[in-house]
């Protein structure tokens, strides 16, 4: 007696064979443009095979046995923003409900101990010796605290570790439950403060922008020795952090332009020595007048070294480019030729500004500029100042009267959540179609 023939299909890794009578043209239907045979589904995933190798490209379709390949998720967002997390405050905004910031960029002073090339303070205007005093420090971080403010950053006009409060401050907000960054040039930061600063900040970053002697004094203008002091110092930062299991994040940060191309590799390799967690490189933002000059043009030239850079990164330590800003003359996700995306600075009630002289801003580029000065913290406490109309008919101004294609700096600190508020202020139609 002959054995019955299967006419169940058969499935190898090399070819899928159909059996002439599952044909889809047998049944009146439609041939494929590929002329392929079809696959009888229906059959498959009954007998997973578990013996095949899990790999990206090697496993079959239809075996339901698991991930073959798993994304990493993203431990810092450095090119982007946040909001998302923050949909509470959103949702407030889009009432029209008088909002306290997310998040605070600040100054701790007006004035610093290096000349950095591509400084935007000297633009702002630094004076000497000008700094927000102690106490209206402290009760400043009090009506954080009290408004809800979720993070500051002391990363404003001046050198932050030039106003001696610093590291109380530090200590302060985080006794109000605020996060708080730093961002440095480090060379003063005090070694016997150390420990204060790394159990209590979230983030330090140190503004490093050339990796070696003489590139570190051609762009931040100042001795060759002290970029040994400065690297000894962020060394034993990252010792200390090692040796306690402080969480808070230590990072470097390099301005690009033409004139330091030749240090990114270098710096890229020195992150991984000194042991920090993520080195970031990001575009020089210029003023509205263009005094910087920069010529976003020439960061064509170092699309190479910069991903080349981007390949020092392992699983303790990030290296990441800035694109969507790097690539500013590009069609990016914040631009268009040069142009933004949005029409409408909306940002502001989310990102704060205060200057190193204690004076309250919408955004730091209108630093100095009378008509957008919201109050100063020294004449009267910020939560008044948040509470004030004054406060709001300047975010009301910026929104009416400010030109972002023309009026604003490029690159701006409030790009990414701008865009992001733009696509809630302007939805698509048929937006129940997810």
């Amino acid at each position: 007696m002959k054995k019955r023939t299967s006419k169940k299909k058969t499935v190898t890794s090399q070819k899928i064979q159909v059996v002439k009578s599952l044909k889809t043209t047998l049944h009146g239907g439609h041939a494929l443009r590929t002329g392929k045979e079809v696959v009888d589904r229906s059959l498959l995933g009954k007998s997973p095979d578990k013996s095949q190798k899990i790999s990206l490209g090697k496993k079959k379709p239809n075996q339901y046995t698991g991930h073959t390949f798993k994304n990493k998720s993203e431990r810092f967002r450095l090119d982007g923003h946040k909001l998302l997390h923050h949909l509470d405050r959103v949702l407030d905004w889009q009432r029209n409900k008088r909002i306290a910031p997310i998040h605070i960029d600040m100054g701790l002073t007006k004035f610093c101990n290096m000349g950095c090339v591509y400084c935007m303070g000297v633009a702002q205007g630094m004076v000497k010796g000008a700094l927000i005093k102690r106490d209206a420090l402290m009760r400043f971080i009090d009506d954080c605290g009290r408004l809800k403010v979720r993070s500051i950053a002391f990363i404003g006009d001046g050198e932050p570790t030039l106003n001696p409060a610093m590291y109380d401050a530090v200590v302060r907000a985080k006794k109000r439950n605020i996060d708080v960054g730093i961002a440095t040039n480090g060379l003063l930061l005090r070694m016997d403060r150390a420990h204060d600063l790394l159990k209590n900040a979230t983030f330090i970053r140190f503004n490093l922008s050339a990796g070696d002697k003489k590139g570190f004094a051609r762009i931040h203008q100042v001795s060759e020795k002290s970029f040994d002091v400065l690297i000894d110092k962020i060394r034993n930062f990252a010792k200390i952090k090692k040796e306690n299991n402080y969480k808070c994040t230590l990072g470097i940060q390099m301005i690009l332009l033409p004139e330091n191309f030749d240090q990114v590799l270098k710096l890229a390799k020195l992150g991984v020595k000194l042991g920090v967690d993520y080195f970031q490189i990001k575009q020089c933002s210029d003023t509205e007048y263009g005094e910087i000059g920069v010529d976003h043009a020439a960061y064509k030239k170092a699309q190479g070294i910069l991903k080349k850079a981007e390949k020092y990164s392992n699983d303790s330590y990030l290296v990441r480019v800035k694109w969507s800003k790097i690539n500013i003359n590009e069609e990016t996700q914040l631009y268009k030729n040069g142009f933004r995306k949005y029409d409408i600075c909306y940002g502001t009630p989310f990102l704060g500004q205060v200057s190193g002289n204690g004076k309250v801003y919408p955004c730091g580029p209108f630093f100095g500029k009378e008509r957008f000065c919201m109050g100063d913290i020294h004449k009267k406490s910020y939560y008044g100042i948040v509470q004030s109309a004054k406060y709001w008919k300047v975010h009301k101004d910026i929104a009416e009267n400010i030109d972002v294609h023309c009026d604003c700096t490029v690159g701006c600190r409030q790009d990414y959540i701008n865009k992001f508020l733009w696509d809630i202020k302007n939805p698509p139609e048929h937006i129940n179609f997810i």
